[in-house]
Formats: C-alpha cells, structure tokens, sequence
C-alpha cells in the first residue's frame, strides 16, 4: 500500500468500520509508514466501530474497542452505532477506549452539559489543529427511543437537532478563539442529507471549517471540495464503509488539506503485531458459534450487483425469509423486520451460529404485539417514506402485501424528536392486503380489525426507527433471540436447508406506480 510522501502533518481516517476487523493491522501499517516521514501523525476514526458483525455483538463492542486500542488511536468520534447497546454500556465503551472521545452535539439534558469534550486541539510544532466531534441528530429514531429516556418516560440526552448547526458553530468559534489554527471536523453525519442534517450542509451553515471528514452514508468521497457559508473552499471526505478505503489526509507546509484514499484490498502491508492481535480476538470470540445447524441451497444476498443494499429499499429474498422465520415461528398475522437490521449476506453452504450472528449481530429479543389494520397501514407508510432511496427503518414483510407509489410525495409527519405522529395527504401504499390462514389467500387489510404481528422488541417495546410499531399493544415479549428463531425456523420448519423458494422475491412489496 503506498504511504505517504514527506508531509508536515497526517492525519490517517476511517469511518463506519462496522467490525471489518481485518483492516485495522493495514491502517495501522499505513500510519506506521507516515510515521517514518514526520513525526507530526494522528489516528482518527468517524464512528460506527462497535457494531456490525460477529466480534462485535459478541463482545458488545469491547473486543472492537480491544482492537483500537491495540492499533493506537488518538481521537475518535461516536456513530449511531455506538449506542445500541445503551448509553451506559457507551460510558463504560468509551471509558476503556484510549482514544479521545468527542462530540459537540451529544448533551445530557438533565445535567444541561455534554458528556464529551466537544473538541480538543493537538499540537504539531507551531501548528494546532481542533479535532471536533458531531453525531447524526438521527440517532435518536435510529437506535431504541428507550435508549434516551429516563424511567419516567423523561428525555434525558439529545443531540441538539433543534440547533444543529448554530451549536456547531459555536464550538468551531470557540475552538479558534482558544489557539486552534485549523479545525478538521470528524463528523458522522453523511452526505446525502436523508437523516435530516448532512456534512454538506454543515459546511454550508457554517465558517472556519478547513477540513470534514464523514461518515454515517457508506459513500466513498474522494477529496471534494464543498464552500461553506463565505463561499470558502471546505474539504470534505469520506471512506466508504468496512474498511473499503483508508483515508489519508495531509497538511502541507503551505497550509494546503489534501486527502488520498487508499483501497485497502490493493494491500500488501500489515502491521504484524496488530494482525497477530486481530486474529487471536477473532478465534476466541468465533469459537462459540462455529457449529453447524444447517445449509443453504442458494445465495441469500443483502446486495444487488451493484453493490446496493436492497434490503432497504425493495422486497428481498434474505428479507422474506427473516420475516417468514419470525411468523413461522411465533404463529402470528404478521412479521415486520426493519431492513437495517438485516447486516450480512447466507453463503450458499453450510450455515453455523456466526453466519446467523454476522446476519442479524443486535440481539434482538423478538415480540409479539396487536395493531389494527390502521396502525399497520400507518407502519407501513413511515417504512416507504424514503423510497426509493436506502432506509434502514424500511420493512421487509410476511404474511403482507402491499403497492407504493413513489411518484408520490410522502406525507409522513414526526415530532421535534424525529417519532412518527401521523400522516398527513395523500398515502404512498395501498393495496395493502393480509394472508388469511383459514382461506389460504391474500384478503384487503380491513382498518378496524386487529392482527397479531411479531418483530424486534427495538421495533415495538424501544421505539426505534422513528417510532414506527411503537403504537402496537405487546402481548408477549423476550420470546427469543432473533437467531434462535432463525436457528429454529432453518431446522424445524425448512428441515435444515434453505431451498430455491427464496431465490427470488413474491411480489409482496410492488414498487411502482
């Protein structure tokens, strides 16, 4: 992998590492070789280390945390990610993490301060740069609504969504006032702008930004230029995700921001003592999940050939039978699966424990709850609202069929904590029609009949992705784990093979006019 070329300062980036753990001996290979060229190098990280695979719902986090320690970081900031398994566990996370943890935009509400410094300034002989941290406000619909509010059912933390970027600027004014000659924002935000804010319009908003380096959206940017609210040249990039690139970004001697990314794929450096360290934390968590509880005729692919996650934004093979496995199992009306909970592909081959971890790595205790054909309807239209773009609250389905229209403007409205309320116009879905077991066809959704559905306790007890079930009465919660009703439903319901049925979708979710 090429290094770097005598540069005055280097700051070597990734973001949305997701627990692509294998990448981290080559970033740390990379920093060594900057190393060799000046002495002025830092290791920063965009967030969304802890969770995404196997290693890292294992160990919730700690093993991923292992790890950075191992490499060296020196300054990280917090993805969404980071809070999914609570704020506490956050606490303790960061806590064991030698890195500097930042975040101007995470606040305590109740003791009206912000539990991370929201920038510190590193010195590089006579030149001092701020490190500032930002965290997508859409944390608060993406990770479990329980995770932010107290037993009284009182908000505790936010993230200054109402004054995102007023409270940005302020700790960019206060970081130059106190000495800082450039602030590199570590931001994870994304760039697309479907989570409400958006790295773009941070520089747009704001002044006295050099460089933002993002995350949060998976997209590779290379070194892009964005103006800011003085129609001055900002920086801005990001890797991708799952170490698809390294970042390398470079100040000059002239006070010029450059950035390279380098494909970690193209490798052929590692760090040994990091490479050595991965694989031993590899084994050992591996280890427990390695037996074999079936196999899998096909591919059950969360990808297109394009690399789009279709999971989030049309029916899927992999989605149908996650939702098949979850009805199947708990005999109810109706499964709902939030499609960013889906993470990972079923080889064709055997299928052990890990695969089903690395499928569904969060945990997740399954519920079984009551909605009207209204309130389902309601699901329905808050899981369509972002087609066709990619969105991890959009549901994959069993036991429901239904049409959008993307040609029309969704009419989904939220409250100034980002939790659905109601709809507002003229509906994207319709259709919408439910299995009757007794008839063995599909029947029109009747909106005042109640029917039984089952999903994550994170969709209907916690009021994760914007609050979308969080209207449906709970029968029965703690039913299992997800993998175990994947576990199950492979082994007892499809006699321990997944066959040809789910090599192509059914036509239960119809995108079009």
């Amino acid at each position: 992998m090429v290094g770097c070329q005598s540069p005055d300062v280097v700051i070597v980036y990734d973001n949305d590492v997701h627990c692509a753990v294998d990448g981290y001996a080559e970033l740390a290979a990379v920093r060594n070789a900057c190393q060799k060229e000046t002495p002025y190098v830092t290791t920063v990280s965009c967030g969304d280390f802890v969770q995404g695979d196997v290693i890292g719902s294992v160990s919730r986090g700690a093993s991923i945390v292992d790890i950075m320690n191992r490499v060296g970081y020196d300054v990280v900031t917090l993805g969404n990610h980071e809070f999914d398994f609570g704020v506490t566990h956050l606490f303790a996370l960061t806590d064991s993490l030698e890195a500097e943890v930042i975040d101007a935009n995470f606040r305590d509400l109740k003791k009206d301060r912000f539990p991370f410094s929201p920038y510190t300034i590193k010195q590089y002989g006579d030149i001092d740069i701020a490190y500032l941290g930002l965290t997508t406000p859409a944390t608060l619909s993406l990770v479990a609504y329980t995770t932010f509010i107290d037993e009284a059912g009182d908000v505790c933390y936010d993230f200054c969504q109402e004054d995102f970027y007023e409270n940005a600027q302020r700790f960019v004014d206060e970081a130059r006032r106190e000495g800082a000659d450039y602030v590199v924002v570590l931001s994870h935000l994304g760039d697309s702008g479907m989570s409400g804010v958006s790295s773009v319009e941070l520089i747009h908003h704001t002044t006295g930004i050099d460089v933002v380096l993002d995350g949060h959206d998976h997209h590779v940017i290379p070194d892009t230029t964005i103006f800011n609210g003085e129609n001055c040249p900002v920086l801005l990039s990001s890797t991708g995700s799952s170490f698809r690139n390294i970042g390398v970004l470079t100040l000059s001697a002239n006070g010029t921001f450059t950035s390279k990314l380098l494909p970690v794929e193209s490798s052929d450096t590692v760090d040994t003592e990091v490479d050595a360290f991965v694989h031993q934390v590899k084994e050992q968590v591996l280890a427990q999940g390695d037996k074999v509880i079936g196999k899998s005729d096909i591919l059950l692919d969360i990808m297109d050939a394009e690399g789009r996650r279709i999971v989030r934004n049309q029916e899927a093979p992999i989605g149908n039978f996650f939702a098949d496995a979850l009805r199947h199992v708990s005999g109810t009306d109706i499964a709902l699966v939030n499609g960013g909970g889906i993470r990972a592909s079923i080889p064709k081959g055997d299928i052990t424990f890990n695969t089903l971890l690395a499928v569904s790595p969060y945990h997740n205790d399954i519920c079984m709850a009551t909605m009207s054909g209204k309130q389902i309807m309601d699901a329905l239209e808050v899981s369509a609202r972002a087609l066709p773009s990619e969105h991890g609250g959009f549901l994959q389905v069993s036991g429901i069929r239904f049409q959008v229209d993307t040609s029309i403007e969704t009419s989904v409205q939220f409250d100034d904590k980002g939790q659905f309320t109601h709809v507002d116009g003229t509906r994207r879905v319709s259709q919408v029609e439910v299995w009757d077991k007794v008839q063995g066809k599909y029947l029109p959704i009747i909106p005042q009949r109640i029917y039984t559905i089952s999903s994550f306790g994170y969709l209907i007890e916690q009021g994760g992705e914007a609050g979308i079930l969080r209207r449906s009465k709970l029968i029965k919660n703690n039913m299992g784990k997800d993998v175990d009703f994947l576990s199950i439903y492979i082994r007892q319901m499809l006699n321990g093979c997944i066959g040809e049925v789910y090599n192509q979708v059914e036509g239960r979710i119809r995108i079009g006019k």
